[in-house]
């Protein structure tokens, strides 16, 4: 037992010490609740009450979004993409190479509507509303919620506590890489099948999916529905970065407001969203070897693809379809977070 002057000046020691240790869950707990207009600055609501609200809304705006989107002109606009690349496969791989001028992407199409007929641009209609309906709904509650949550919560708490905080743009960035890389899951088997139909209608066959799927089951298993898995997550996720991010940077510096700045912001964020078209290519070249059977030892990952593309086609070779490609990226762009943002 201390003397009752040494347990006094224990305690006085101790004052210091207890203030030092405490400060940072004082510092949380006044973050956490803080004073009502402290609080005000940063946080409207309790985040618990506002997400389930917000993911349910996101869940059937990202579904119906995303399907609009597919069934107006994102889906006509993948096979015409799609063709280019499997266009340029096919001349690698035959005669036609040195025989003739490549065709470009407008001939292309051309060739699509002129021996194929106007709907066959809709190829693979089912399994693209399907893989929608999914990847939509996961795409805008997962991209939305990072949003909020980065910009209405942790960007201010950030600026009150450290006096920092985060740009839009790299919000954007954050926020997007995250919905891309959750709609990946979803969208792996339905890219595949919409590539087998595509190739398919290209050799006039006439290909369900549901035989598309029975057939990769049968040849390579459930894992063969997830060939170039690597590259759609790859892809989607610099996808969404890159649309959300250069949008959110382009927005407030165009000179024009309301729904035309929101529009044209959106344009140009899509478009330079295209710089990611290497991956897009190696996903095409990966599954279209599992669809005619081949590829069996190349491009089991997505680098090796990419590598085998450059060293036979240069560096073009990784941007064919740039110009599809940019058109889709700028309509996907407008409906998933242009229109999202004029809806709130």
């Amino acid at each position: 037992m201390l003397p009752r002057e040494h347990q006094q000046e224990n305690r006085t020691m101790m004052k210091p010490i207890n203030a030092i240790l405490l400060l940072p869950l004082l510092l949380l707990c006044r973050g956490a609740s803080g004073s009502a207009s402290s609080s005000a600055s940063y946080r409207r609501q309790p985040l618990a009450a506002v997400l389930p609200t917000s993911l349910v809304k996101n869940l059937a705006k990202g579904s119906f979004l995303k399907c609009a989107a597919d069934l107006t002109g994102g889906l006509p606009l993948e096979v015409w993409k799609s063709s280019v690349v499997l266009e340029s496969i096919e001349r690698r791989n035959s005669a036609k190479a040195s025989s003739s001028h490549p065709p470009s992407s407008f001939d292309i199409l051309q060739a699509i509507v002129r021996e194929r007929g106007f709907l066959s641009l809709w190829s693979g209609l089912t399994p693209r509303m399907a893989e929608g309906f999914f990847s939509g709904s996961v795409l805008l509650a997962a991209k939305e919620g990072i949003h909020t949550l980065l910009s209405d919560y942790a960007s201010p708490m950030l600026a009150k506590n450290v006096g920092l905080s985060l740009p839009p743009s790299f919000v954007g960035f954050l926020s997007g890489a995250g919905g891309g890389a959750a709609q990946a899951l979803v969208m792996g088997p339905t890219s595949l099948i919409v590539t087998a139909c595509v190739a398919a209608s290209r050799d006039n066959e006439d290909v369900s999916a549901l035989e598309v799927v029975q057939r990769i089951i049968k040849e390579r298993g459930v894992l063969g529905l997830y060939r170039g898995a690597p590259a759609v997550a790859m892809r989607q996720a610099t996808n969404w970065a890159s649309r959300q991010g250069f949008t959110e940077f382009v927005r407030p510096r165009i000179p024009i407001e309301g729904v035309a700045g929101e529009l044209l912001a959106g344009c140009i964020g899509g478009t330079l969203s295209a710089w990611n078209t290497p991956f897009e290519v190696a996903r095409i070249e990966s599954q279209s070897q599992i669809v005619d059977g081949t590829g069996k030892t190349k491009g089991e990952s997505l680098a090796t693809t990419m590598c085998d593309i450059f060293n036979e086609r240069g560096v073009g070779g990784l941007y064919v379809g740039l110009f599809p490609r940019a058109c889709q990226a700028c309509y996907q762009t407008l409906f998933l977070v242009c229109v999202p943002r004029l809806l709130n």
